[in-house]
């Protein structure tokens, strides 16, 4: 038993703390080996990654309100329409 791993081999928070600070490819190799073969451990890396997303982000995926989407969609609409008049102004229609 190691700081990085417990009785059992599983990886502590420090082991997950250790594999997630390491360079791509520059893990510890026994950390790694357990990892890949361990379900739980691989749940659990899951977890805290998840976990690591901020309650900002997750919001952002849902859906805007729909008045939202409407008064975006009226003022492209109304921008349009000054496009199409100042073009027809400028060349003297």
């Amino acid at each position: 038993m190691t700081a990085l791993q417990d009785e059992k081999g599983c990886l502590t928070g420090a082991g997950f703390v250790a594999l997630e600070r390491a360079a791509v490819g520059r893990a510890p190799a026994e950390l790694a080996a357990h990892l890949a073969a361990c379900g739980r451990c691989q749940e659990r890396m899951l977890a805290r990654a998840e976990g690591l997303a901020s309650p900002a982000q997750r919001e952002r995926t849902a859906a805007p309100p729909v008045w939202r989407v409407w008064v975006v969609l009226a003022i492209l609409i109304v921008m349009g329409a000054l496009v199409v008049i100042t073009a027809q102004r400028l060349l003297g229609r």
